[in-house]
């Protein structure tokens, strides 16, 4: 039994690690685009970024506010590299770490690859202490 304890710990760590990659897909192709998983993400939370340098490499840089009367907690960002044409060049989702109390914001810096355009939003989120809206 005590085996079986610890098999069960083991997958369930290494499942828990193998969801906390901040990359999830580079060279997105068409039909494989990442889209959020909880929808009406950007009626919940407002995010304000700007693209910069730090220490020689590109970088976004910004604020999720949570503009809901409950905390945000599991919070992911989809940040994306588009073209020109406003084509998904790669995709990448970020666990922002930290709860985000109710009206409320969090600071964010993401390592990103040169490109013409990118676009960031609420990937997926929870509500602690009640279903959400």
């Amino acid at each position: 039994m005590k085996m079986i304890n610890v098999l069960v710990t083991s997958c369930l760590i290494g499942g828990v690690a193998g969801c906390a990659s901040s990359e999830i897909t580079q060279g997105a192709s068409r039909g494989h685009e990442l889209y959020p998983l909880t929808p009406g993400g950007d009626q919940y939370f407002a995010v304000d970024w700007q693209p910069g340098e730090r220490k020689g490499r590109l970088v976004l840089t910004g604020t999720l506010t949570n503009r809901y009367g409950a905390t945000a907690v599991r919070v992911q960002l989809l940040v994306e590299a588009l073209d020109d044409s406003d084509n998904v060049r790669s995709q990448k989702v970020v666990w922002l770490g930290d709860s985000i109390a109710p009206f409320s914001y969090t600071y964010f810096e993401i390592p990103v690859e040169q490109s013409p355009k990118y676009r960031v939003r609420p990937f997926a989120f929870d509500w602690r202490g009640r279903a959400g809206p």
